[in-house]
């Protein structure tokens, strides 16, 4: 299923154990493969694609979760009709191409005017998360811990799943296999492309 990752993955074992939310059948296979790409083959083989989504959530660099978060909630056919969430969205988006500080700071503040039930605030935290400092400006820097900015997008991927556009029409599965597509180094939008047509198209 997997293949060696074209990026350095993120993986701490003491991490996963406390902080992926992985099934009881997910934290045997954990026992079993040490090694991150071939943790999520196995999880990957034993169907278990909730636990593989949440893995890979807390494995993928911030850049590359933040832009999963992303490439997911632009599948939402009436994202360009919602003002906060499509803002919220394209914060996120901009600090995956310039991820500086000032960058991650407005990712934050979008996410806060938009709708904290709904899948694109959580991208935008993800965004905000994955800065230097989790303080307001001004105040001394508290650093985020590493596993927070893949926890806010493993909470935007199950809340999309929720949308009326969405629900019941995608699954772990599907956004699994734009992770994929991201850890082995593709920006996603091929994997994108076949989700969005499945999804919208009408079948031949």
């Amino acid at each position: 299923m997997a293949t060696a990752p074209a990026i350095p993955l993120r993986f701490q074992r003491a991490e996963f154990e406390s902080k992926a939310d992985l099934s009881p059948q997910g934290r045997a296979v954990l026992a079993a493969n040490p090694h991150p790409t071939r943790l999520i083959e196995a999880l990957g083989a034993a169907k278990l694609d909730r636990d593989a989504v949440h893995a890979l959530a807390l494995m993928l660099p911030h850049r590359q979760v933040v832009w999963w978060g992303c490439l997911a909630a632009r599948l939402l056919p009436d994202l360009d009709r919602r003002k906060t969430d499509l803002a919220a969205i394209a914060a996120a988006e901009a600090w995956t191409q310039n991820p500086a500080p000032a960058q991650a700071e407005q990712a934050a503040q979008a996410a806060d005017q938009a709708d904290r039930d709904l899948g694109p605030a959580w991208v935008a935290t993800a965004a905000g998360w994955a800065g230097p400092s989790l303080a307001p400006r001004g105040q001394s820097a508290v650093p985020p811990p590493p596993h927070l900015p893949g926890t806010a997008v493993r909470t935007a991927l199950v809340l999309l799943m929720l949308e009326p556009a969405l629900q019941g029409r995608v699954s772990h599965a599907d956004w699994l296999e734009l992770g994929l597509a991201l850890m082995r180094g593709e920006n996603g939008s091929a994997a994108q492309g076949q989700l969005r047509r499945r999804l919208f198209e009408p079948a031949a």
